[in-house]
């Protein structure tokens, strides 16, 4: 297994990200085609795995390793 099936990322975390990089419900769901309310239930559930890593990247252009 590598580091990415373990990673997690909350519901909190991510708006964190979010504020911190100034990224928009709309910003994100217009750049990488996803639906509001999919950005919006991200942000109130979390992810992990690799939707960690990826959500990580979406907001940060970095991902987790």
């Amino acid at each position: 297994m590598n580091i990415a099936q373990h990673c997690q990322l909350s519901g909190k975390e991510i708006r964190r990200l979010m504020r911190v990089h100034r990224i928009t419900i709309d910003a994100i769901a217009t750049r990488y085609d996803l639906t509001k309310k999919r950005v919006r239930e991200v942000r109130m559930t979390g992810v992990s795995g690799f939707l960690a890593s990826e959500w990580h990247f979406l907001i940060t252009g970095i991902w987790l390793h």
